[in-house]
């Protein structure tokens, strides 16, 4: 349903809108570095860990990494029309603020990282969410960059799931500091990209 409302949408000015696949796989790794760094987190404080046990966890941080920029796409969609015209301000605006929170984020939970060990299922589950709130802001833009919603959730989620299952395993090995630091240059990234936007589609389109 939602893919025939996005292919009935008329797209102005379509020109240098396209986000290229590239960049989209570079927003991804962006994207993933919250779930990285809370994957280092728990890694960094488990006792014995089975190969089982990151898989699952990968899995579900993979998961709703997929699922959460559908929904913020079927957003995009409804709003396509208000934004069109501005939504490279909307690109920038969006991953700036996605990319500073991440940098805030991780700098307040600096000292606090051992209170993320705990991994039963409850607070994997609000862990995944509220990691991925990121990936569905993100989904809001799609429409206005072109972007393939399919394409977008299977590489966001799929990155996801592979830096989830490393970070486990770096935490395990070294420390619960790599994932702040994770998680800083992730929000760096993302800012710069939001940038990137802002600037082809101002600057370099006149």
């Amino acid at each position: 349903m939602f893919a025939g409302l996005a292919r009935d949408r008329p797209y102005r000015h379509q020109a240098g809108r396209m986000m290229s696949f590239h960049a989209l796989l570079l927003v991804a790794i962006g994207l993933s570095m919250d779930a990285f760094g809370a994957s280092v987190s728990r890694g960094a404080f488990v006792g014995k860990l089975r190969h089982g046990v990151a898989l699952r966890i990968a899995c579900l941080f993979g998961a709703f990494a997929a699922v959460t920029p559908v929904i913020g796409w079927a957003i995009g969609i409804a709003l396509l029309d208000l934004i069109a015209a501005f939504d490279h301000w909307v690109a920038f605006g969006l991953l700036s603020a996605v990319g500073a929170k991440m940098i805030v984020d991780a700098r307040s939970q600096r000292g606090g990282i051992a209170n993320n060990a705990n991994m039963r299922i409850l607070i994997l589950l609000i862990s995944a969410l509220a990691t991925n709130i990121d990936a569905g802001i993100f989904g809001i833009m799609l429409p206005g960059m072109q972007v393939n919603v399919a394409v977008a959730a299977a590489t966001i989620g799929a990155v996801t799931f592979a830096a989830s299952f490393a970070g486990i395993y770096v935490g395990r090995a070294t420390s619960a500091a790599w994932g702040y630091k994770a998680e800083i240059f992730g929000g760096v990234l993302l800012i710069v990209i939001g940038s990137k936007i802002l600037v082809d589609h101002t600057l370099l389109a006149a």
